[in-house]
């Protein structure tokens, strides 16, 4: 198991993968800018920002999966997608230099939005069939996260020209990288536009990837050690997604929780460190790439689930209007268990899509939490805090608990992308009985009358048994064939 994780992560570690999460990183940072700006300095007034955002990766992600549609394969296009979204996000940061926020707010989430869907989608599909995919979908999420962190420390609203510098730079840098990728392409010293599931890999070269469900079918009929079943992949997608989806926006995006952490830490601490829920989730995030490499998805989001449940209920105990410090312990771990199982709706978009229709079921989700987030801010009008509070957990343990149902019902047991699909459509392997290969189970028997004190067995490998007549008085047996 060591050698394995160890392996992993050496294939992990190669220029483009690497590039991919720094990718992620900034897009990370221009998000954690606006949070700070909408959370903090203009009152939690909805904007159209970030569906202007989200509307473009939707754009984006139709047109990819009609080229898709039209070419029958993988083209591996992310790095000029991720090149675009960059160029974007660089145009952002020129306009932060000149004080005009409110356009590079706009450029920015498109860029961002972009660099998300195409990033997300280059990870899962350079990830090997050996299992680690959720730990690297969880790597690039607790990268995103780490750069939301950072962006939300460094953006100042009354010093947007050095924020914007500091943007300025890493998209630079980051542009740079992705030609410096794309000249050692053009080079070959790597190859980045193919997947190590080898798999995969065979059915995207031979057009394959993208048939529908009856032509697929048709390769398993009359095989015995295959049963066909009903499909369940669209069931799976929407239901499970979508519970997900709103498990991981209710909490982090809530207004009401981070109010209260922020009067917690001001509390505790004396001091308004206002990033500190984002630093919790961001280690949380950390954390769940670290147990993704050992454990399963569904242990992991099982165990971290019913933890925030706990503390969710234990939070509602201990709330005092008066006494907000002592609800910042257990804001503090609430905030890290949303990190850990934040992951898993990045994780159940890509793997349980079908192949054709991946980055539009990620960019569909994206929007979606961009307008849950925006949806979120209207919490504030309520005028007691508590009743809000108590509003938002119930809503949060509701949800929290059936996600952990779908999870364990629904959720396939991660493996090569076409195992996955394969089983989400209904197609699953039967453990048959070994064959026998004693000589006495044949119709040789039959034939010869020997019976089996007769016979020598000779083991030629694990497998292979071959039985020697008559009974040789040597014991060299392998040796003499």
């Amino acid at each position: 198991m060591a050698d394995s994780i160890w392996q992993g992560l050496r294939i992990m570690w190669q220029l483009p993968d690497l590039l991919v999460f720094c990718c992620l990183w900034g897009s990370g940072l221009s998000f954690g800018y606006y949070l700070k700006s909408a959370f903090v300095y203009d009152n939690l007034w909805p904007h159209w920002y970030a569906l202007v955002g989200g509307s473009m990766a939707l754009i984006l992600a139709l047109g990819w999966t009609l080229r898709k549609r039209g070419k029958q394969r993988y083209s591996y296009d992310h790095y000029y997608i991720i090149f675009y979204g960059l160029l974007c996000s660089l145009l952002g940061s020129c306009f932060m230099l000149t004080k005009q926020l409110a356009v590079s707010y706009y450029f920015s989430f498109v860029g961002l939005s972009v660099v998300f869907v195409s990033s997300f989608s280059y990870v899962s599909l350079r990830s090997e069939a050996s299992g680690l995919r959720p730990a690297r979908l969880a790597l690039g999420n607790a990268c995103h996260a780490c750069g939301l962190t950072c962006g939300f420390v460094l953006f100042n609203e009354f010093e947007p020209q050095r924020c914007g510098l500091i943007e300025l730079g890493v998209n630079l840098l980051l542009l740079l990288l992705v030609c410096v990728n794309e000249l050692l392409q053009h080079l070959g010293v790597h190859n980045y536009k193919e997947s190590r599931d080898l798999v995969f890999n065979l059915l995207n070269e031979e057009r394959l990837v993208f048939l529908p469900r009856q032509a697929i079918l048709v390769q398993f009929v009359d095989r015995r050690d295959y049963k066909l079943l009903k499909s369940r992949q669209w069931l799976v997608l929407l239901l499970g997604g979508f519970v997900v989806l709103l498990q991981r926006c209710c909490l982090l995006h809530s207004p009401v929780h981070l109010q209260l952490m922020w009067s917690a830490t001001l509390g505790f601490v004396q001091r308004a460190q206002l990033y500190t829920p984002f630093a919790l989730y961001t280690s949380g995030c950390a954390l769940s790439a670290l147990l993704l490499l050992r454990y399963t998805p569904k242990l992991v989001y099982l165990l971290f689930g019913v933890i925030q449940i706990t503390l969710v209920i234990a939070l509602l105990c201990i709330y005092d209007e008066e006494q907000p410090e002592h609800c910042f312990l257990f804001l503090c771990l609430i905030y890290a268990s949303a990190g850990v199982l934040s992951s898993q709706l990045i994780h159940w978009l890509l793997e349980c899509s079908p192949f054709l229709y991946a980055e539009l079921s990620l960019a569909i989700g994206f929007f979606l939490q961009l307008f849950i987030m925006e949806a979120c801010k209207y919490e504030t009008n309520l005028d007691n805090i508590w009743t809000a509070l108590l509003a938002s957990s119930l809503t949060n343990l509701f949800l929290t608990l059936l996600a952990i149902i779908l999870v364990l019902w629904l959720q396939p047991r991660t493996a090569s992308l076409v195992d996955v699909r394969n089983r989400l459509l209904g197609i699953r392997r039967l453990n048959l009985p070994v064959a026998q290969t004693q000589f006495w189970h044949t119709n040789h028997f039959l034939a010869h009358n020997k019976q089996p004190h007769e016979l020598q067995s000779v083991q030629l490998d694990k497998s292979r048994v071959f039985q020697q007549f008559p009974i040789s008085a040597s014991n060299a047996k392998a040796d003499k064939f």
